[in-house]
């Protein structure tokens, strides 16, 4: 990993890594895939252009209405009003200019969208003008060129419209389709594999032994990963037995590009995730973040396979995986991914904090303030394994490791679930 800032924990016992040095080193391991493959543009939301995509048309390909108006030429824009022309035709959206045909002291109706003849100098907007039979009266000046969008004013050309790399969504999707492109390249899909490991999870209708847990995880992990630019190829769930996870991440390893585990992350006696990639033929980096709730994780890598060991509490397992997880499948898939950084926010009451570790905890949108950033509110106790306030908070608030307790009306970064968890 190379240099490191390293903090003490609040009890200054241990040396803990700062979350920046912790996401560099994590999406350090990322490999672009490099399979390709053509798709539709009506089916390419959320894939990841592979290449620099071009127009082979003007945008738009001809003069055309801005607005319903009237056309007129450039002989008559100098004329005051109120100006009485002639008309000499209509041209609707998908019309043509075939034999109409604009002379000095006419006109000719055009709607928006419609093909502008070639003597036409500007469109005067139809509530600046008067009908009368035969004939329409121009009450205002009209500036040359005005209301009609140009050839190419917006794409010329030959031009890129989509850079290589790209995470398409609407906006991608709309300008292809502009473009009268059928289909694109893209990169493959990232293919990922999710354990979850622990001797007392159990799946869903199975009998709660006592010290037994229903697993949350690896479903939430699907969900987390769930996208259309990633293919899940296994779900696995391991008990906390080294020889185990080895296997199960060895056989993994040449099928995957990604590894996402949950559990053994901490680095106790049944905690085997870092020793078991090493056993599988890999190299690990058990990490100590400076942050709350998910200190502990793993980066490393089996052949070309990126693995990532998140927590075991379920909070904790899905702040790592925001933090640090999604930019690291992100920049396999070949798409630009930075550390989220939140958006503005406002406290709405007091927030405790302990200098030393970045806290993320979960809360609510309370109100909002004159310049629209949300008032937020700290949800429940929080806590690494308490799913509760999750599901009732809008989001997850950052306060920096180097903060101390926060006042009402203070600044802080608000991570919206509905950015984060969307696909």
């Amino acid at each position: 990993m190379g240099k490191t800032n390293l903090a003490l924990d609040c009890a200054g016992r241990e040396a803990l890594l700062p979350v920046d040095e912790a996401f560099a080193a994590i999406v350090g391991e990322a490999a672009v895939v490099s399979g390709r493959e053509r798709v539709a543009v009506w089916n390419s939301l959320g894939r990841v252009a592979a290449l620099d995509i071009a127009t082979g048309i003007s945008m738009p390909p001809f003069d055309h209405a801005a607005v319903d108006g009237y056309g007129l030429t450039a002989a008559d824009l100098d004329r005051p009003p109120p100006l009485r022309l002639g008309l000499v035709g209509r041209i609707a959206a998908g019309g043509t200019t075939a034999d109409i045909r604009v002379g000095s002291g006419e006109a000719v109706r055009l709607y928006t969208g419609a093909v502008v003849p070639s003597d036409v100098a500007a469109v005067v907007l139809e509530e600046r003008c008067r009908v009368e039979p035969g004939a329409v009266v121009l009450t205002v000046a009209v500036p040359d060129g005005d209301n009609i969008r140009r050839r190419g004013e917006d794409v010329a050309r030959h031009s890129v419209i989509v850079e290589g790399g790209s995470l398409l969504d609407a906006r991608h999707v709309a300008i292809l389709a502009a473009a009268g492109l059928g289909e694109i390249e893209v990169r493959r899909r990232v293919r990922v594999a999710l354990i979850s490991t622990g001797n007392e999870l159990r799946g869903p209708g199975e009998t709660l032994d006592p010290g037994s847990i229903y697993d949350s995880n690896l479903p939430m992990l699907g969900a987390l990963v769930a996208r259309p630019w990633v293919d899940v190829v296994a779900t696995e769930h391991v008990d906390d037995q080294a020889e185990a996870l080895a296997g199960t991440l060895r056989a993994l390893a040449g099928e995957v590009d990604v590894i996402l585990s949950s559990g053994g992350a901490a680095g106790s006696d049944t905690d085997h995730t870092a020793r078991a990639i090493v056993a599988a033929g890999g190299r690990a980096s058990a990490l100590r973040v400076a942050l709350r709730p998910g200190k502990p994780s793993v980066i490393g890598r089996i052949g070309s396979a990126a693995v990532l060991g998140l927590p075991g509490n379920p909070v904790a397992a899905m702040v790592n995986f925001l933090l640090f997880g999604r930019a690291l499948l992100l920049r396999c898939a070949g798409a630009m991914a930075e550390r989220p950084r939140g958006q503005p926010a406002v406290t709405a009451g007091p927030i405790f904090h302990a200098p030393g570790r970045t806290e993320m905890a979960p809360a609510g949108i309370v109100g909002f303030e004159g310049d629209g950033r949300p008032r937020i509110e700290k949800q429940g106790r929080g806590g690494s394994a308490r799913l509760r306030p999750l599901v009732l908070a809008d989001g997850i608030i950052e306060i920096p490791s180097e903060a101390g307790d926060l006042r009402p009306g203070e600044a802080i970064a608000f991570h919206p679930f509905h950015g984060a968890l969307s696909p």
